[in-house]
């Protein structure tokens, strides 16, 4: 019985063959991957932490591109963008939902809510030292920005009136104390403090009513003040139109003699074409008798001398002629 030929045996030299082709073509495929892995991109805003076997290394990635080694390395990117984070009253308006004001009491005793905004961004330069302590901002916001401005806030609180925490003055003296103690913790965890923004300071309903009636009751009293001021320069206005009137009176009356007011009477006699003439009980012109009274001292004087006169001479004659007689 007859078989067919052998097939031939692989030697050592094919062996090797077949494993050297067989690594290129696994080269090959795998080298765009590993290309493609190597690869790490940092977008604009942000910074990546390099890390070797889970652990930081101490290097930063800034914006751009970068090689990394995909089996030993990895990073973690982190945002240096500005940030806030607000703790209101408002519904939704915080990171919390609800009521999530900072209830302080002032130096009275008297409860408030503080409504706030701390606005930071991580320092690039100090990336690594924020990624160890933290890793993510919302850490960083939970175990230090929130109790950290709450307590900053209560303590300076309760060195403040209620009567000055509302205002320009005592909300500047909040946001001051805050931002220079966060300042300083924020310094030492990898942060930068921008701002610390005291956005309003709700008053107790029952003080805010006193207060606002308090109002209502200043402005009243400088309303009045104000109506009497101008009261007060009305009758000084008055009194000083009342003068001038008085004085020009006076001066027009020491002015007006019998003889003037005849002129001007005789004056406005061409300006109308009728013309009342005041008579009196005699028929005879009023202002006529005026004229004729007002110099009748004079002439009268002159009139009984010559009366007297007269009078002496018929006496003379009639003494004469009975003399004679």
């Amino acid at each position: 019985m007859s078989t067919g030929p052998e097939p031939p045996s692989l030697g050592l030299s094919n062996l090797r063959r077949i494993a050297v082709v067989g690594f290129l073509a696994l080269l090959v495929l795998v080298a765009p991957v590993a290309g493609i892995l190597a690869w790490e991109p940092v977008d604009e805003g942000n910074v990546k932490v390099v890390k070797k076997w889970g652990a930081t290394t101490g290097t930063v990635f800034e914006p751009g591109a970068h090689f990394v080694n995909p089996v030993s390395q990895s990073t973690s990117s982190l945002s240096v963008r500005p940030q806030s984070y607000t703790m209101s009253a408002q519904q939704n308006e915080g990171q919390q939902t609800g009521d999530d004001a900072i209830r302080v009491l002032t130096e009275d005793g008297l409860r408030t809510d503080i409504d706030v905004t701390v606005r930071y961004r991580v320092d690039a330069s100090k990336a690594v030292d924020f990624y160890r302590k933290y890793r993510t901002l919302d850490t960083a916001e939970e175990r230090l920005i929130r109790p950290s401005i709450r307590s900053i806030l209560r303590t300076e609180a309760g060195r403040l009136p209620v009567t000055e925490i509302y205002t320009g003055e005592g909300q500047t003296r909040l946001k001051l104390a805050a931002e220079q103690e966060l300042g300083e913790q924020f310094a030492n965890d990898g942060l930068i403090l921008e701002a610390v923004q005291i956005r309003n300071v709700e008053l107790p309903a029952e003080y805010a009513k006193a207060v606002e009636q308090k109002e209502i009751t200043e402005q009243r009293r400088q309303q009045k003040q104000s109506e009497l001021e101008v009261e007060k320069l009305e009758a000084e206005r008055k009194k000083i139109e009342a003068q001038g009137e008085a004085d020009a009176n006076r001066i027009v009356s020491e002015s007006l003699t019998n003889e003037v007011l005849a002129q001007q009477y005789i004056q406005r006699l061409d300006e109308t074409d009728t013309v009342y003439i005041p008579v009196g009980g005699d028929g005879y012109p009023q202002f006529v008798r005026n004229l004729e009274s007002g110099s009748s001292g004079g002439s009268s004087s002159s009139s009984g001398s010559n009366s007297q006169s007269t009078r002496s001479g018929q006496s003379d004659g009639n003494d004469t002629a009975t003399a004679d007689s």
